[in-house]
C-alpha cells in the first residue's frame, strides 16, 4: 500500500503533465501552420493567395558597359474574395552613357493586372491572370509598346513550410509603332519557396525565356530572401541574373529592394 503510494505521488504528476503536452501539441501544430500560411499570403511570392498589399521597389539595374538605371516602384494590390487588382507604376533614373549628361529622368511603363484563383483544394490550387503594360513614358524611358502578358500558376503545397509553383506566361504586343518589332516572349517562371517560423522565406526561381520573334532562349536565375515584420510588413530582396551572354549584354543583371504592407 505505502509502495503504491510512493508510485501515485511521483508519477500521476508526471502522467497528467504528458498527456497536457500530448493534447497541446496538435493545438501547438496548428498555431504554426496558421503562422506560416499568414506568412505565405502576405509575402505576396505565391499568386494563388490573394491579398491586399501596397508597397515601394527600388531596382537597380546594372547593364553592361557605362549604362545604368534606377526603377522607383510604387505598386498596388486589391484582394476581394479570390479576386485580385493590382497596379504598378515606375519612375525611371536612367543614366545617360554620354558625358556630363547625367540621369534622365520620366515615368515608365504602367502596368495593371487581374487574378482569379478560380481552384484552391487542399494542397493544389491554380490561378488565372492577364498584365496589361500601358507605354505611358517617353521614348527611351518606357518600353513604347502597349502589351498583354496572360498567364496560369499553379502551386502545390509540399508541407506548411514549403511549396512549388509554376507560372507559364506569353507576352505579345497589342499596339506599337510600325517600326519596332513585334513581340512574342513565352516566359515559365518556375519556383520553390521555402517558409520558417521566424518569419524568413527564401525563394528559387529558375526561369527559361523563349524570344520567338528573335530566335533567342535565355535563362534568368533569381534568388530571393524575405522577412515577415509582422503586422502585415514584408522586407523582400531578390536578384535577376542571366545565364547567357546575350542576356548579360542585353539586361544586365536587376537588383530589388522594398518592401510591402499587407491589409
Amino acid at each position: 500500500m505505502i509502495a503504491m503510494k510512493t508510485i501515485n505521488k511521483f508519477y500521476l504528476p508526471a502522467v497528467l503533465l504528458i498527456m497536457q503536452i500530448a493534447i497541446a501539441c496538435p493545438v501547438l501544430a496548428q498555431d504554426d501552420s496558421e503562422k506560416l500560411d499568414k506568412i505565405r499570403s502576405e509575402s505576396g511570392v505565391d499568386p494563388t493567395r490573394v491579398m491586399s498589399r501596397a508597397g515601394y521597389t527600388l531596382l537597380i539595374y546594372d547593364l553592361p558597359a557605362d549604362d545604368g538605371q534606377i526603377n522607383n516602384r510604387l505598386s498596388l494590390n486589391l484582394g476581394v474574395n479570390r479576386w485580385s487588382f493590382s497596379a504598378k507604376y515606375d519612375l525611371v533614373m536612367k543614366r545617360s552613357t554620354e558625358a556630363g549628361v547625367g540621369f534622365n529622368s520620366g515615368f515608365g511603363d504602367m502596368k495593371f493586372s487581374v487574378l482569379n484563383a478560380f481552384f484552391v483544394k487542399g494542397k493544389n490550387a491554380l490561378a488565372g491572370a492577364v498584365e496589361f503594360s500601358l507605354p505611358s513614358g517617353k521614348e527611351g524611358i518606357s518600353s513604347q509598346y502597349f502589351t498583354a502578358t496572360p498567364s496560369l500558376t499553379y502551386s502545390y503545397t509540399i508541407n506548411p513550410t514549403l511549396f512549388f509553383a509554376v507560372q507559364p506566361q506569353f507576352t505579345f504586343d497589342l499596339m506599337k509603332d510600325p517600326m519596332y518589332p513585334s513581340l512574342r516572349i513565352l516566359t515559365v517562371r518556375t519556383f520553390l519557396a521555402k517558409f520558417t517560423r521566424t518569419g524568413y522565406f527564401f525563394v528559387f526561381e529558375p526561369r527559361p525565356i523563349v524570344d520567338f520573334e528573335n530566335d533567342d532562349f535565355d535563362l534568368i536565375i533569381s534568388p530571393i530572401i524575405g522577412k515577415a515584420l509582422g503586422g502585415g510588413f514584408n522586407l523582400i530582396g531578390l536578384a535577376e541574373i542571366p545565364t547567357s551572354k546575350s542576356g548579360i549584354d542585353k539586361f544586365g543583371v536587376l537588383y530589388q529592394f522594398g518592401f510591402n504592407k499587407s491589409f
